[in-house]
């Protein structure tokens, strides 16, 4: 059955960016394809380039069944086809089975002869149309005996579709980092005193929460550069910059990741900021565009002002106290504080021994205890 271009009817379009806001619809459209294209299944996938196994998969066969299985290690390493879809000039190019491999390999070929044929799949048509690092999107439509291979309109009506499948991705991604900086942002709405940032893909500043906007314009341990959130602290600056490469080019799990924790000081003597990372999107699968993927929640408060006006007062605690105090309440080592507060390591002693003294406890868990940190 020959094929032309206007087969990418609308319809199969408009099934298409539905995949964007619900991944059933994604299942849909593939069984909508297989069947445009006399295919007996259809699929995504997501395939790690160095071990060639695919890290995700959807696959529908034409008649809406989920196709149950997947493409076992042993011959996913085996594939004729792989390579050669990951050839730089090959990107974005749909192309048959026949062009890939000749017939005498395809006559000889582990994969073709112990997986593809015996289950009725051994031919197909396939191309990657998104990648990032070592990671390939791709899509593959097989067929078996019955309708035998694809032929040169199949391959040109493929062709258009993949700038759809670009496109699809990329709305899709957006659509995720959405619904997750609304539930982050619904969680963040309920703790007082708190700030949201959120970067983009190469980590630079996308947007801010009004709180955020404040807490960086005091540059009190943190702030802007360059559309960067930087750290006072050039030890506190090094890891919130690893903490950020590592969530945003780490290998991604399945599932989200849950993100990180991490202190950054304060000059002033403030407590510390806790700050709070976590991804936003699925990078195993979406990493098109320039999207949201990284939320920073800023939590600090006040706690000078605080001890000042009540503990302070009522134990005569002197501001170098009080800003001892309130480092070793945001859990600061003693030589970062004497780093932070331009003191040696022996004075910030002194002032926690006066600390003790005044407040009249003898441990450090006692102290805290009292002063409510």
């Amino acid at each position: 059955m020959s094929h032309s271009v206007a087969q990418i009817s609308p319809a199969l379009l408009e099934q298409l960016y539905l995949g964007a806001v619900d991944e059933d619809e994604i299942k849909c459209f593939l069984s909508d394809l297989a069947l445009a294209f006399d295919a007996s299944l259809a699929s995504f996938a997501t395939m790690d380039g160095r071990s060639r196994h695919d890290s995700l998969r959807i696959t529908r066969w034409a008649d809406q069944r989920d196709y149950v299985g997947d493409v076992p290690g042993y011959y996913a390493v085996r594939s004729p086809f792989r390579p050669i879809m990951m050839l730089d000039n090959n990107f974005g190019r749909v192309m048959t089975c026949s062009e890939m491999v000749s017939p005498s390999r395809r006559s000889r070929d582990v994969f073709i002869n112990e997986f593809l044929r015996p289950n009725d799949h051994e031919y197909l048509v396939t191309g990657t149309f998104a990648r990032s690092g070592d990671k390939y999107n791709y899509f593959v439509l097989n067929r078996g005996q019955r309708f035998g291979d694809f032929d040169e309109s199949t391959v040109r009506g493929l062709q258009s579709l993949v700038p759809h499948l670009r496109t699809m991705l990329r709305l899709r991604n957006s659509m995720v980092a959405r619904e997750r900086h609304i539930g982050f942002s619904q969680t963040m709405a309920d703790r007082s005193g708190d700030g949201l940032v959120l970067l983009d893909r190469h980590g630079r500043v996308h947007s801010m929460n009004a709180r955020a906007a404040d807490l960086l314009a005091e540059a009190d341990g943190l702030s802007v550069k360059a559309s960067r959130l930087k750290a006072a602290s050039s030890e506190d600056d090094a890891h919130l910059n690893a903490a950020f490469q590592q969530l945003l080019h780490g290998d991604a799990p399945d599932t989200m990741q849950p993100g990180l924790s991490l202190t950054v000081r304060r000059p002033s003597g403030a407590q510390a900021y806790r700050l709070h990372v976590m991804p936003l999107t699925l990078r195993k699968f979406l990493f098109a565009g320039d999207d949201v993927e990284l939320a920073v929640q800023i939590v600090g408060r006040r706690v000078t002002g605080e001890i000042q006006d009540g503990i302070a007062a009522q134990y005569g605690l002197s501001a170098a106290e009080v800003r001892v105090a309130t480092h070793l309440l945001a859990g600061v080592p003693l030589k970062q504080i004497a780093d932070v507060l331009g003191n040696s390591v022996n004075t910030i002693r002194v002032h926690r021994r006066n600390l003790y003294r005044k407040l009249g406890v003898n441990r450090h868990f006692d102290m805290l205890r009292l002063l409510g940190g």
